[in-house]
């Protein structure tokens, strides 16, 4: 009688061991996802100058120097600083970039603020805001006048487009749009100049220049 052959029993998949592959290599992708994903901007701190750091985000670029400055055009140390300022441009050159943020106290014209911001989307922005340092400072004239500040306009080159766009209010969103800046960084006096976005400068020219060279160095 022949003997009947023993079934053997089947393989079991395995699968408590695929799954376990399958979150391994999930785990891998998700390490080398995290690893090489953008985190926060890098930064570099001075070490030279005097400046505070604020609780701010850094906008720290390598080879790159930004500055914000904070003025009022009746303010005579920021007619004494924009006057100094040529001797940084001329040293660093594009390696510093210079954005000037002109406000007013609360209950003050921004119309000074608006005929700047004008000038400067009309290219004339450097001369404009040359021509109302020495208005205010030199000349005493009341810069809240739009007929002044047509008038300083004019002493550049500017003429009817400006002054339409003055009276029609047109750069008047644009300005409190520097005020609520302002206000975002606690400004509380005059000049006040904010480099790479968190970092509070002593503003005279030899502290900035101290800041700057140690930023590039």
């Amino acid at each position: 009688m022949a003997k009947k052959k023993r079934k053997l029993p089947e393989k079991k998949s395995n699968l408590g061991l695929v799954y376990a592959g399958l979150a391994i290599l999930l785990i891998a992708v998700l390490l080398v996802y995290f690893f090489s994903a953008p985190g926060e901007p890098q930064e570099k701190l001075p070490t030279a100058g005097e400046y505070a750091k604020l609780n701010m985000p850094t906008t720290y670029e390598p080879g790159k120097v930004k500055i914000m400055e904070f003025l009022k055009f009746d303010c005579p140390h920021c007619y004494d600083l924009d006057r100094d300022m040529p001797q940084l441009l001329d040293k660093y050159g594009d390696k510093i970039q210079v954005t000037y943020v002109p406000v007013v106290w609360p209950g003050q014209s921004t119309k000074s603020i608006e005929a700047y911001i004008i000038a400067e989307q009309m290219g004339k922005g450097e001369e404009m805001r040359d021509a109302l340092f020495r208005a205010v400072n030199e000349d005493k004239k009341d810069m809240s006048s739009i007929t002044v500040l047509e008038d300083t306009a004019a002493s550049i080159g500017l003429g009817a487009d400006f002054n339409t766009k003055l009276e029609n209010n047109d750069a008047r969103e644009a300005a409190m749009s520097n005020l609520k800046l302002m206000n975002k960084y606690g400004i509380q006096g005059t000049p006040t100049v904010i480099i790479n976005g968190n970092l509070d400068v002593e503003p005279s020219i030899a502290n900035l220049d101290a800041v700057i060279g140690s930023l590039l160095s």
